[in-house]
Protein backbone atom coordinates (compact mmCIF):
# COMPACT_ATOMS: atom_id res chain seq x y z
CA UNK A 1 0.00 0.00 0.00
CA UNK A 2 2.90 2.30 0.35
CA UNK A 3 2.41 2.60 -3.51
CA UNK A 4 -0.69 4.56 -3.18
CA UNK A 5 0.52 6.70 -0.32
CA UNK A 6 3.17 7.53 -2.27
CA UNK A 7 0.42 8.33 -4.99
CA UNK A 8 -1.59 10.73 -3.09
CA UNK A 9 1.97 12.32 -1.45
CA UNK A 10 2.74 14.02 -4.30
CA UNK A 11 -0.21 16.33 -4.18
CA UNK A 12 -0.90 16.63 -0.41
CA UNK A 13 0.16 15.59 3.25
CA UNK A 14 -1.15 12.15 4.31
CA UNK A 15 -1.69 12.05 8.24
CA UNK A 16 -1.80 8.68 10.42
CA UNK A 17 -5.40 9.11 10.33
CA UNK A 18 -5.82 9.40 6.79
CA UNK A 19 -3.23 6.41 6.56
CA UNK A 20 -4.64 3.84 8.72
CA UNK A 21 -8.39 4.94 7.11
CA UNK A 22 -6.85 4.24 3.35
CA UNK A 23 -5.51 0.28 4.74
CA UNK A 24 -8.87 -0.31 6.50
CA UNK A 25 -10.84 0.11 3.00
CA UNK A 26 -8.09 -1.21 0.55
CA UNK A 27 -7.55 -4.82 -0.79
CA UNK A 28 -4.44 -5.79 -1.72
CA UNK A 29 -4.47 -8.56 -4.63
CA UNK A 30 -1.63 -10.14 -6.87
CA UNK A 31 -2.54 -11.48 -10.60
CA UNK A 32 -0.92 -13.84 -12.35
CA UNK A 33 -0.68 -13.29 -16.36
CA UNK A 34 -4.15 -14.08 -18.12
CA UNK A 35 -6.08 -13.78 -14.66
CA UNK A 36 -9.51 -12.04 -15.11
CA UNK A 37 -10.14 -9.31 -12.44
CA UNK A 38 -13.58 -8.02 -13.95
CA UNK A 39 -15.97 -9.60 -16.43
CA UNK A 40 -18.37 -8.55 -18.80
CA UNK A 41 -21.68 -8.38 -17.26
CA UNK A 42 -20.83 -8.72 -13.79
CA UNK A 43 -21.89 -5.62 -11.63
CA UNK A 44 -18.94 -4.94 -9.54
CA UNK A 45 -17.75 -1.41 -8.61
CA UNK A 46 -14.48 -1.35 -7.80
CA UNK A 47 -11.57 1.53 -8.32
CA UNK A 48 -8.21 -0.37 -9.18
CA UNK A 49 -4.82 1.01 -8.73
CA UNK A 50 -2.21 -0.95 -10.43
CA UNK A 51 1.29 -1.08 -8.38
CA UNK A 52 2.98 -3.57 -10.55
CA UNK A 53 2.48 -4.98 -13.78
CA UNK A 54 0.24 -4.14 -16.88
CA UNK A 55 -3.67 -4.62 -16.99
CA UNK A 56 -6.12 -3.90 -20.01
CA UNK A 57 -9.91 -3.63 -20.18
CA UNK A 58 -11.40 -4.46 -23.28
CA UNK A 59 -14.68 -5.10 -24.89
CA UNK A 60 -15.69 -8.51 -26.39
CA UNK A 61 -18.27 -8.20 -29.72
CA UNK A 62 -20.68 -11.40 -29.83
CA UNK A 63 -18.60 -12.79 -32.43
CA UNK A 64 -15.80 -12.75 -29.94
CA UNK A 65 -13.79 -10.13 -31.33
CA UNK A 66 -11.98 -7.59 -28.64
CA UNK A 67 -11.62 -4.66 -28.67
CA UNK A 68 -9.08 -3.17 -26.07
CA UNK A 69 -9.89 -0.22 -24.39
CA UNK A 70 -7.47 0.80 -21.89
CA UNK A 71 -4.35 -0.20 -20.60
CA UNK A 72 -2.55 0.27 -17.26
CA UNK A 73 0.49 0.15 -16.05
CA UNK A 74 2.34 0.94 -12.59
CA UNK A 75 0.55 4.32 -10.59
CA UNK A 76 -2.68 4.38 -13.31
CA UNK A 77 -6.14 3.30 -12.95
CA UNK A 78 -8.64 1.37 -14.29
CA UNK A 79 -11.90 0.47 -13.80
CA UNK A 80 -15.41 -0.30 -15.75
CA UNK A 81 -16.47 3.50 -15.55
CA UNK A 82 -20.02 2.66 -16.83
CA UNK A 83 -20.81 0.79 -13.94
CA UNK A 84 -18.75 2.52 -11.19
CA UNK A 85 -20.40 5.67 -12.09
CA UNK A 86 -24.37 4.47 -13.11
CA UNK A 87 -26.32 1.01 -12.83
CA UNK A 88 -25.70 -0.50 -15.76
CA UNK A 89 -23.69 -4.10 -15.50
CA UNK A 90 -20.30 -4.45 -17.16
CA UNK A 91 -19.80 -4.63 -21.01
CA UNK A 92 -16.04 -4.68 -20.55
CA UNK A 93 -13.51 -7.35 -19.09
CA UNK A 94 -10.54 -6.44 -17.34
CA UNK A 95 -7.39 -8.70 -17.32
CA UNK A 96 -3.57 -8.91 -16.19
CA UNK A 97 -1.51 -9.06 -18.93
CA UNK A 98 1.48 -9.84 -16.87
CA UNK A 99 2.11 -10.77 -13.15
CA UNK A 100 0.31 -8.02 -11.21
CA UNK A 101 -0.30 -6.33 -8.37
CA UNK A 102 -3.34 -4.11 -7.73
CA UNK A 103 -4.64 -2.32 -5.10
CA UNK A 104 -8.77 -2.48 -4.80
CA UNK A 105 -11.17 -0.28 -3.26
CA UNK A 106 -14.88 -0.59 -3.01
CA UNK A 107 -16.90 2.55 -4.81
CA UNK A 108 -18.66 2.85 -1.78
CA UNK A 109 -16.27 2.91 0.33
CA UNK A 110 -14.15 5.78 -1.58
CA UNK A 111 -17.75 7.57 -1.23
CA UNK A 112 -17.57 7.38 2.29
CA UNK A 113 -13.78 8.25 2.02
CA UNK A 114 -14.02 11.52 0.34
CA UNK A 115 -16.88 13.24 2.69
CA UNK A 116 -14.52 12.53 5.65
CA UNK A 117 -11.71 13.49 3.56
CA UNK A 118 -12.35 15.95 0.82
CA UNK A 119 -9.52 16.79 0.03
CA UNK A 120 -9.10 13.09 -2.18
CA UNK A 121 -12.18 14.25 -3.82
CA UNK A 122 -10.48 16.51 -5.37
CA UNK A 123 -7.37 15.14 -6.40
CA UNK A 124 -9.12 12.28 -8.11
CA UNK A 125 -11.67 14.50 -9.64
CA UNK A 126 -8.29 16.29 -11.19
CA UNK A 127 -6.87 12.43 -12.06
CA UNK A 128 -10.38 11.78 -13.91
CA UNK A 129 -10.08 15.25 -15.69
CA UNK A 130 -6.88 14.01 -16.89
CA UNK A 131 -8.43 10.72 -17.98
CA UNK A 132 -11.60 12.08 -19.63
CA UNK A 133 -9.20 14.45 -22.13
CA UNK A 134 -6.76 11.57 -22.54
CA UNK A 135 -10.23 9.17 -23.77
CA UNK A 136 -11.43 12.40 -25.86
CA UNK A 137 -7.74 12.34 -27.89
CA UNK A 138 -7.60 8.77 -28.31
CA UNK A 139 -11.41 8.82 -29.69
CA UNK A 140 -10.24 11.44 -31.88
CA UNK A 141 -6.83 10.15 -33.16
CA UNK A 142 -9.37 6.67 -33.87
CA UNK A 143 -11.50 8.87 -35.94
CA UNK A 144 -9.14 10.95 -37.69
CA UNK A 145 -5.40 9.09 -37.97
CA UNK A 146 -4.46 6.88 -40.39
CA UNK A 147 -3.20 3.77 -38.86
CA UNK A 148 0.96 4.46 -39.47
CA UNK A 149 -0.05 7.86 -37.47
CA UNK A 150 -1.77 5.89 -35.01
CA UNK A 151 0.94 3.78 -33.72
CA UNK A 152 3.54 6.33 -34.30
CA UNK A 153 0.78 8.51 -31.58
CA UNK A 154 1.01 5.31 -29.66
CA UNK A 155 4.93 4.90 -29.11
CA UNK A 156 5.47 8.77 -28.69
CA UNK A 157 2.82 8.62 -25.95
CA UNK A 158 3.27 5.07 -24.39
CA UNK A 159 6.64 3.82 -24.82
CA UNK A 160 6.98 1.41 -22.15
CA UNK A 161 3.55 -0.70 -23.45
CA UNK A 162 4.90 -1.63 -26.75
CA UNK A 163 7.88 -4.16 -24.72
CA UNK A 164 5.05 -5.66 -22.66
CA UNK A 165 2.32 -5.59 -24.84
CA UNK A 166 1.23 -8.40 -26.89
CA UNK A 167 1.08 -7.21 -30.73
CA UNK A 168 -2.32 -8.13 -31.38
CA UNK A 169 -3.69 -6.32 -27.85
CA UNK A 170 -1.90 -3.32 -29.66
CA UNK A 171 -3.72 -3.75 -32.81
CA UNK A 172 -6.77 -3.83 -30.53
CA UNK A 173 -6.28 -0.64 -28.95
CA UNK A 174 -5.35 1.45 -32.29
CA UNK A 175 -8.22 -0.01 -34.00
CA UNK A 176 -5.98 -1.65 -36.99
CA UNK A 177 -5.47 -5.79 -37.86
CA UNK A 178 -2.42 -7.11 -36.75
CA UNK A 179 -0.93 -7.77 -40.17
CA UNK A 180 -1.28 -3.77 -40.31
CA UNK A 181 0.19 -2.97 -37.52
CA UNK A 182 3.00 -6.07 -38.70
CA UNK A 183 2.95 -4.52 -42.09
CA UNK A 184 3.72 -0.51 -40.30
CA UNK A 185 6.85 -1.76 -37.97
CA UNK A 186 8.72 -3.16 -40.85
CA UNK A 187 7.97 0.21 -42.44
CA UNK A 188 9.05 2.07 -39.52
CA UNK A 189 12.78 -0.36 -39.54
CA UNK A 190 13.52 0.34 -43.04
CA UNK A 191 12.97 4.44 -42.07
Amino acid sequence: MNELLDYFKKNIPISLEIENKLKGIIKEKRLIKGETILSDNSVKKEHVFVVSGCLRSFYKTENGKEHTIQFAIKNWWISDYITLYTDNKSVISIESLTHSKVLIIDNSKVEKFYKEFPQFETIQRKNFEKRTAALHKRILSLLALSATEKYNQFIKDYTDFEKIIPNYQIASYLGITPQSLSRIRKERIKT
